[in-house]
Parts: C-alpha cells; structure tokens; sequence
C-alpha cells in the first residue's frame, strides 16, 4: 500500500489557522451559552418476509461561550438479519466520534479545529483518523434559525477492514482532503424543526477519490426536552467496493427519541 508523510499536510493545516483568525469579524446574535447535551436512541426494524432490524445511539455534548465553542459528538449503530435457516448475521456497524473547537462561534466567520476516528463493518473501515483546520462563514442566524458553509484541509488516515487476517498490521495511507460542509437549521413552527448537513470531501490530489455524507432529520417535540426524530443518513465513499463493500453507498432511515439536558 502506498504511504505518503503527513508533514506538508500540517504544514498547509498550520498556515490557515493565522488567516482564519483575522477573518472573525463581524459578529452576529448569540444563541445559546453555557451547556448543552442531548442523547438519542434510535432504530427501525423489518418483519414478516423480511426480518431486518437496526439500533442507533447518539450522545452529544457542548459548551458555547462568545470566545469558544467546544462539541462532542459520538455514535453508534448495529445492524442484523435473519437467513432462511432462522439464524440471525451482523449486517451493519459503525462507530463514529469527533471533537471540534470553535473561536468565536457567534462571528460570521469562525475558525475551526476539528479531529474524528471512525469504524465501519459495511464499508470495511477498520479505522479512519481525521484531523484539520477551517473556517465556517454563518450567512443567516435568526434566533434559532441558521445556515452556514465551511471549509477545511484535513489530514487523514484510513486502514482497511481484513477479513482473511484479523491481525493485520497495514498500517494504511495518509491522505490530505479538503472537507466542505453545508449545514441549515430551521425551526418550522413551536414544536417542529429541521436540521440538514452535508460533507463533501475530495481528496486534495484526486479528486475522483471522494466521501459525501448527509444526514436530514426533522424533530417533533413531545414535551418541553423530548423530541420525536426521524432521520435519514446517506453515505457514499467512492472506494468502499475497492476496500470490499458490497456497495459504495450505505444509507439509514431511523426513528427515534431525543431528550435535551
């Protein structure tokens, strides 16, 4: 497998973050301050015929303040079904963890720093590491309505899932990706809202080479910190079939429950 060294990669990383910092300028209203956290589960199941079921799990935890905004975010999902024999096989699990700083997050212009890991049985990720600098530009906030674009060079890492050598050591490739993101949150009425986003990530050298991942979902308050979810996450990852997937998208349609603390 082919290794390129990631110094020029922190290099170009390094050299965004003084520019990042002298375009946080104009300031537009604050939302919310302090701590924030929300934990969701999740799931959608198939019976009769077909006998199919999936399991989610979300935590995210934050804390915004006019100089720093810090997220977390962690998730987790399962997937099994049923053969013509009776018995059950994993279809589907996947891990996903970030953490993100934001300097003045209530700017129009907001520099960034942001690192994730990521597994993936169905798309024969054994591991992907991710780490990179950007900044986000906020066109529209109106109290609990937003839009906003990002960009950002990320350093990334990613080994592929062996089956035939559960012990094997390939250490993988290191990869420089630009990583745009689109995000809109709409708050459609008092008890209903709509958060979409968006990651297109082009590898830097070829950009045939790419990740796109969405993920839509519209929220139902049930009481004051409890919500009614239905998400959609799509994902598509130009060399999963390389890394032997069966296909190169993954997609999920979840129903859930959400409480806010």
């Amino acid at each position: 497998m082919i290794r390129t060294r990631p110094s020029s990669l922190v290099r170009s990383l390094a050299s965004l973050f003084p520019l990042a910092l002298l375009l946080a300028g104009a300031r537009l209203d604050a939302q919310q301050l302090g701590w924030s956290s929300t934990v969701e589960a999740s799931g959608s199941l198939l019976f009769g015929n077909a006998r199919d079921r999936l399991v989610a799990g979300r935590v995210q935890v934050g804390r915004a303040d006019s100089t720093l905004e810090i997220r977390t975010d962690g998730r987790l999902t399962y997937a099994e079904a049923g053969d013509a024999d009776g018995g059950r096989r994993v279809t589907g699990r996947t891990s996903f963890a970030s953490l993100a700083l934001d300097y003045a997050p209530f700017n129009r212009y907001s520099p960034f720093w942001f690192g994730s890991a990521e597994t993936s049985l169905q798309q024969r990720l054994a591991h992907r590491y991710a780490t990179g600098l950007g900044t986000k530009l906020t066109f529209y906030r109106q109290k609990d309505n937003s839009a906003s674009l990002s960009l950002a060079l990320l350093a990334e890492h990613t080994r592929p899932l062996v089956d035939d050598d559960p012990a094997d050591t390939t250490s993988g490739q290191w990869r420089g990706r630009w990583s745009i993101r689109g995000r809109i949150r709409q708050k459609l009425n008092e008890s209903v809202s709509f958060t979409q986003t968006t990651f297109y990530q082009p590898d830097v050298t070829r950009a045939n080479r790419y990740t796109v991942s969405s993920a839509s979902t519209l929220a139902a308050k049930l009481a004051k910190k409890v919500s009614l979810t239905v998400t959609l996450n799509d994902a598509y990852d130009s060399e999963a079939r390389a890394r032997g997937a069966r296909k190169n998208n993954d997609g999920q349609l979840l129903f859930g429950i959400k409480t806010e603390f």
